[in-house]
């Protein structure tokens, strides 16, 4: 650049205007740059216009909590693809960081994002180490089938539901429907697995909001007053433990031979509710089985 310029044209200003405002031109131009823009209502404006949208792109990403994988692959695309000339800007480089985080966490919270098998373990993985171990049980089952997944725009049948789910757990549709608010509409209900363990799981959703009763038969030593975990409710004789992270809500009891959880993205309270209105019931099918 020349370091001797006199006066500029407002090509010229608007060229450099966002080295100007990064203070990334010499004294020189910035009196220079200065100048025209006291003298040039256009250019002034447009100054202006770009520190505003700078400031919005700030204040937006900040707004949302970006999911914990997301920043280190934004950053290591950007490493590995070879920018041209115009990416050297460093305003350039941050709005586009900017634009691109918010777009992908707003994208990642209304679930229209479909992350690679590697990228949804490591979400799963981060958000699941704050909670206690048993509990990550539902909770990785939850954000792996109902989460991650695409619904189709109608609910499915109760009759499809009840064969994917099976002869021996198909009673739990009924159960469900008794206690869940009726906006939820009961859009998943099968037999799974996940890291190799058999699950039951039955998925409701309303609008972008999601529930699932998760049920998942114990392995040897499990129990959640092993893991010396303290129970927050206690209904019918049942104990019930609750848990979160993030916007989940957890909240479980055991029988015999089975872990349930309600899961969803509902206040803690309202999950706790639900649960205390289904436990009875969903326990008594279990012990009948």
């Amino acid at each position: 650049m020349n370091r001797t310029v006199p006066s500029w044209n407002c090509e010229t200003l608007r060229e450099h205007l966002d080295l100007h405002m990064d203070q990334q031109l010499p004294a020189d131009a910035v009196v220079a740059a200065q100048s025209h823009l006291d003298q040039c209502p256009e250019c002034a404006a447009e100054w202006q216009s770009r520190r505003l949208l700078r400031g919005r792109l700030r204040g937006a990403v900040r707004a949302h909590a970006t999911p914990p994988f997301l920043e280190a692959r934004i950053r290591a695309n950007l490493r590995a693809t070879q920018p041209p000339a115009t990416w050297r800007r460093p305003w350039v480089l941050v709005t586009a960081m900017a634009v691109i985080c918010l777009g992908t966490t707003i994208a990642y919270q209304l679930g229209a994002l479909r992350l690679t098998r590697a990228s949804q373990e490591s979400y799963i993985a981060a958000v699941s180490s704050r909670i206690p171990t048993l509990m990550r049980v539902g909770l990785g089952d939850h954000i792996h089938c109902s989460v991650f997944r695409k619904f189709p725009a109608n609910p499915p049948t109760v009759e499809e539901l009840t064969h994917k789910l099976g002869p021996e757990y198909g009673g739990l549709i009924p159960i469900v429907h008794r206690h869940i608010p009726s906006d939820f509409k009961l859009m998943l209900a099968h037999q799974c697995r996940y890291h190799g363990r058999p699950f039951v799981h039955l998925s409701l959703k309303s609008g972008s909001r999601l529930i699932s009763l998760v049920i998942a038969r114990k392995s040897d030593g499990e129990s959640f007053a092993a893991q010396q975990l303290v129970p927050e409710l206690v209904h019918s004789d049942i104990p019930m433990y609750s848990s979160g992270v993030q916007r989940f809500a957890v909240t479980a009891f055991e029988t015999g031979d089975h872990l349930v959880y309600v899961v969803s993205d509902l206040s803690h309270e309202m999950n706790d509710r639900l649960m205390l209105a289904m436990a009875p019931d969903v326990k008594a099918y279990l012990s009948s089985l």
